[in-house]
C-alpha cells in the first residue's frame, strides 16, 4: 500500500513538471489527447520531449468509453480554445485523432495535427468487438466513432499521420484478423486519407508509437517547419 502510494507520488511530480513552462520556451503549445481505455500517462515520453525542444505542453485527459462522445468533444474544444498560446498544435493518438478530428469546426486556435495510429477511416477491430457480447460491453459510448470514424472532415490544419507497421502485441488478433500491414490494433489502410497532408510510417506496434525515437523526431520536424501553420479547405 505505502509503495504505490509512493511510486504514484513519483508519478504526479513527474507529470507537473511536464505541465510547467519549459526555459527555452517558443512561444507554442502543444495539447496531448490519448486514446481508447488509456490516459494522459500514456504520453509521458513525448511530451518530456516536446517540453526539451521548447513546446508548452498540455496533457487533456478524457473517460474514453464512460463519457458520451459529444461530452469529450466539447470538452477538448473548451480545453484547447482556453490555452493562452495563440498557436495550439494537437498530437494524439488513436481515438485520440477521431475525437480531435470531430471537435475541429468549433477549435479556434491555429497550429497542427499529428496522429500517431488514428483509424479515421473506421476499426475493424472495435467493429468486431461490438458483434460479441463478451467485448461489446466494453467500448459502450466509443463504438460510434470507433466504428464510424471520420465523416466528411472539416479539415482546418495542417496534418500528419504515423501509422505503424509492426503487428507486435496482436490485440486485435483476439477479436478480428486485421489485414497487413497493421500495428496489431489498426491497419495501415484504416489511417490513410487524401485530406491529410502527410502520411508515413514506422516500424512500430500501436502503443509503442507513444514511445518510439524515430515517431518522436517526425513529430518535431513536422511542428518545426514554419511553412504551414494552419490549412483550410
Amino acid at each position: 500500500m505505502c509503495r504505490r502510494f509512493t511510486l504514484n507520488l513519483k508519478k504526479m511530480r513527474k507529470m507537473s513538471k511536464i505541465n510547467k513552462t519549459p526555459s527555452n520556451y517558443n512561444g507554442q503549445a502543444v495539447v496531448l489527447v490519448h486514446g481508447l481505455w488509456m490516459g494522459r500517462w500514456s504520453f509521458f515520453s513525448i511530451a518530456k520531449f516536446l517540453r526539451k525542444h521548447g513546446f508548452k505542453v498540455y496533457l487533456f485527459g478524457y473517460k474514453t468509453s464512460n463519457s458520451p462522445f459529444d461530452f469529450n468533444k466539447h470538452k477538448l474544444q473548451a480545453f484547447v480554445n482556453s490555452r493562452n498560446e495563440a498557436t495550439v498544435h494537437l498530437v494524439v493518438h488513436s481515438m485520440g485523432g477521431i475525437l480531435s478530428m470531430r471537435s475541429m469546426p468549433n477549435i479556434r486556435k491555429e497550429g497542427k495535427l499529428i496522429m500517431l495510429g488514428s483509424p479515421i477511416n473506421g476499426s475493424q477491430a472495435a467493429k468486431a468487438m461490438s458483434e460479441k457480447k463478451w467485448t461489446s460491453w466494453m467500448l459502450r459510448h466509443a463504438t460510434e466513432p470507433l466504428i464510424n470514424g471520420v465523416k466528411n472532415p472539416k479539415v482546418l490544419r495542417n496534418s500528419m499521420m504515423v501509422a505503424g507497421t509492426h503487428s507486435g502485441l496482436r490485440i486485435a488478433r483476439i477479436v478480428t484478423k486485421l489485414p497487413k500491414p497493421n500495428d496489431g490494433t489498426v491497419a495501415l489502410l484504416e489511417t490513410q486519407a487524401d485530406w491529410i497532408d502527410f502520411h508515413t510510417t514506422e516500424n512500430s506496434n500501436h502503443f509503442f508509437l507513444l514511445t518510439n525515437k524515430n515517431v518522436k523526431v517526425k513529430i518535431i520536424d513536422f511542428l518545426s517547419n514554419e511553412k504551414i501553420t494552419a490549412l483550410e479547405v
